[in-house]
């Protein structure tokens, strides 16, 4: 039974300006202002027709849909995509008959330069890093064994949520950490590790009452279940002061070693079990299996455990749609997060969203923190709170929507001044089928069920259009942060 408390009071950022429609577009409106009154000193006809041009503009972009994006963000997206497919990026093959002479089957597209390092941390142990090449930023993958709250009484449950917030307030705190992510991946059960246990503590000379019992269970509850995995991806970013440059493993092993003993006890607090860090071959095993479903089965069924070289970890081929991506011998869809839940939840409203579901051969929910630092946090947040004033004081009556955020914006200040961070989070969500002819079918089927568990956790979801390979990648838990690969933007810098 899920506990009574009740969470929420989430807010989008502020973007400021007139109405609220954001600063780059209120300079641009004052700017044709300024333009119209000086040209109206030469010629009113071309003052007028700058003013209903130029205000027409502003007032067709300040226009936003449900997924909070403008009809210049929508032209921009297709285009983007259309003219990256023409160039023949959306294609990917590797392998023996790839064009490069290597041979081997290395991650596409925004992986191409993540690699596996292997480190002494601070107390001997060895430790494996995800290194990305591009960012120079570290990641380190934990694999948790959560409890769950199904049998925990209410006290215990809000025991947990305290304690993962109190996980998240220490890493806002700890210089180098940029993000952290949770991923909880879903896949049908093959039975095959079942059934080989079952056949270890059965004896040749059992009796046959026994024997046949035995068979039964096997038949019976070898299949139909689903396996379920969770992993907690910590990113850091440390450079040394010295000379500005990105630290090399051994260094930043040493210092993210530190905070393991730590983390593990935080996260076992938060009801996360005993977490443990992962080798080279098992971050290589769950890349290989994600890119290439069909990989589980055979796996599972080999006598040892295989090893995958990280290099051979990617798919032979894939290929990035509008609004899927293929590879090897699965098709994806992956979504992302445009609002959060409008009212306020319990800690079991994602439950439905984060279990398997059936039309899903797999099933990857990723989330993503990234908590404001300290002295950034009292800033942000009476920002927000002089945002949200200016738009109630600029309304004649003003809207629910317009009240709602100036009460969260009231609230959070107030929070934040006891002591709380500010978070910023999304979630992404992919879903997976097994290629094969009827395949566009059920990828559908998925989408059906992946939209209708989100819709019953309160939570708005959209395909990411255009950007599936990327978003594919992004929900692996391979701490990939996409802050980082976007261009600096002039307008950002005026929001």
């Amino acid at each position: 039974m899920a506990s009574s408390t009740t969470y929420g009071d989430w807010m989008r950022p502020i973007a400021g300006g007139i109405r609220n429609i954001g600063k780059p577009l209120t300079f641009a409106g004052l700017g044709v202002l300024v333009v119209t009154l000086m040209l109206s000193m030469v010629n009113v006809v071309a003052a007028i027709a700058t003013a209903v041009i130029g205000i027409g503009t502003i007032a067709v972009l300040a226009v936003r849909d449900r997924e909070h994006r403008n009809v210049l963000d929508r032209t921009v997206e297709r285009r983007s995509w259309l003219s990256e497919s023409r160039k023949g990026r959306a294609l990917y093959r590797s392998g023996m008959l790839a064009p490069v002479e290597s041979g081997e089957c290395r991650l596409p597209g925004i992986l191409s330069r993540v690699s596996l390092v292997e480190a002494n941390d601070g107390f001997g142990d060895r430790l494996t890093l995800v290194r990305h090449g591009r960012t120079g930023e570290y990641s380190l993958l934990l694999a948790c064994q959560p409890q769950g709250a199904a049998l925990a009484d209410d006290d215990v449950e809000d025991a947990y949520v305290a304690s993962w917030a109190g996980l998240l307030e220490a890493l806002g705190g700890e210089a180098g950490v940029t993000q952290l992510a949770v991923t909880v991946d879903t896949s049908p059960d093959s039975g095959v590790r079942f059934r080989r246990n079952l056949a270890k503590r059965t004896v040749k000379d059992a009796p046959e009452l026994a024997a046949r019992a035995m068979a039964q269970i096997m038949d019976l509850y070898a299949t139909g279940g689903a396996s379920s995995s969770v992993i907690l991806t910590l990113t850091f970013r440390y450079v040394d002061v010295r000379d500005g440059r990105f630290l090399e493993p051994e260094d930043a092993a040493r210092r993210i070693g530190q905070l393991v003993p730590n983390l593990i006890r935080r996260i076992a607090d938060a009801g996360g079990g005993t977490a443990r860090t992962l080798t080279i071959d098992e971050i290589s095993r769950m890349v290989r299996v994600s890119y290439d479903p069909a990989t589980q089965d055979t796996l599972e069924q080999s006598d040892g455990q295989a090893w995958i070289e990280w290099e051979d970890a990617g798919p032979v081929a894939c290929e990035a749609g509008w609004d899927h991506y293929r590879h090897d011998s699965g098709v994806s869809r992956t979504w992302e997060m445009c609002d959060p839940p409008k009212s306020n939840v319990t800690s079991s409203t994602l439950a439905r969203l984060l279990g398997p579901l059936a039309d899903c051969d797999r099933k990857r929910v990723t989330v993503v923190f990234h908590v404001l630092p300290p002295d950034k946090t009292a800033f942000m947040a009476e920002q927000n709170r002089q945002r949200a004033a200016n738009q109630v004081s600029q309304e004649k009556r003003a809207s629910i929507s317009a009240m709602s955020q100036i009460n969260k914006a009231n609230r959070q200040a107030i929070e934040t001044n006891r002591g709380a961070a500010i978070v910023f989070f999304g979630l992404l969500v992919t879903a997976t089928v097994r290629a094969g002819d009827d395949e566009r079918m059920r990828l559908e089927q998925a989408t059906h069920a992946v939209e209708g568990a989100a819709g019953s956790a309160k939570i708005d979801l959209r395909p990411c259009y255009g950007a599936q390979d990327t978003a594919f990648a992004a929900s692996l838990p391979l701490g990939l942060n996409l802050r980082n690969y976007t261009p600096p933007s002039a307008f950002a810098a005026l929001s």
